[in-house]
């Protein structure tokens, strides 16, 4: 058997520092800068930033550690369907870490308008990114970027070792949120309108929109007052009349039938948060100093 190389046991301490740094994180805001600043200290970076992408030009928000200038967001809102990893997101729907150098040269890079107008002005040159749950035609990502050399195969692998641990801790943040506005059994939400309207029952559209917000079956027991046990039957039933064979596809296939925007993800726009910013906030001059927004 192989000896372990001295990196390893490094990046598997540097895996528990981030997990341990994230995973007790449930306010909405503690988290995304707690993600961000705990993802630069593991992976270092000159930035890093959560980008919410929709499906159209005004559908573009961005929250980005170290705070930035305005005219970076109002860039990055005009270009960011030009980014090579976004667009790889978009046609693959695969969340996996990847970086500009897989798919793009510097010249390519250079070449392009978002280069010109948002990275070069902040001096990045390489840039790793991956992907958390989102909505149906939604793509968000974190983003980590440097100007002095690329992501190497370890930090990529690194990244997809901790993506899992950093997409539980945000569906932990939704699930915390959902249960503190006592809010997770509601029978009046557009999840469980969309799930009726194919033919599930009550009980199997509440527990199946739950499992779409990241709910374990002992939470979806525990929230709607019924044993582990008929949890396990409700889902078997509902996985059964959607046609689906696990959590995930079924958790996509609530949102797809919910529609884009129907029932979104339950943490509030990133939009909201000081140092962020939507391309409609940008327009109609609603920054403040250094980028923040109006009023934050």
């Amino acid at each position: 058997m192989g000896r372990k190389s001295r990196s390893e046991p490094r990046a598997e301490r540097r895996l528990l520092e981030l997990v341990g740094d994230v995973c007790g994180l449930l306010d909405n805001d503690e988290l995304r800068y707690g993600l961000l600043e705990a993802i630069r200290r593991a992976l270092p970076s000159d930035y890093a930033s959560l980008n919410e992408v929709g499906p159209g030009p005004e559908d573009i928000v961005a929250l980005i550690r170290p705070e930035s200038q305005p005219e970076t967001f109002l860039g990055w809102a005009r270009h960011a369907h030009e980014n090579p990893l976004l667009q790889y997101y978009q046609r693959t729907q695969n969340g996996l870490a990847v970086r500009f150098s897989d798919f793009i040269t510097s010249e390519e890079l250079h070449a392009t308008a978002l280069y010109k107008e948002v990275y070069a002005p902040m001096g990045v040159e390489y840039q790793l990114a991956f992907t958390l749950p989102a909505g149906p035609r939604q793509v968000i990502a974190i983003a980590l970027s440097r100007g002095d050399r690329d992501y190497s195969d370890a930090e990529r692998d690194f990244a997809n070792s901790a993506r899992p641990f950093l997409i539980q801790a945000y569906l932990n943040a939704i699930a915390f949120k959902a249960a503190r506005a006592g809010a997770d059994g509601s029978l009046s939400t557009p999840l469980v309108e969309a799930l009726l309207t194919v033919g599930l029952t009550p009980r199997e559209a509440q527990a199946l929109r739950l499992v779409a917000l990241g709910r374990s079956n002992h939470h979806v027991a525990r929230t709607l007052g019924i044993s582990h046990r008929t949890v396990g039957k409700h889902l078997e039933r509902a996985f059964r009349k959607l046609d689906v064979g696990d959590r995930s596809t079924a958790a996509a296939r609530v949102w797809e039938l919910a529609g884009a925007g129907a029932e979104p993800l339950p943490l509030p726009p990133i939009s909201t948060a000081p140092g962020s910013m939507a391309v409609g906030q940008a327009e109609n001059g609603l920054l403040g100093p250094g980028g923040r927004v109006a009023g934050s």
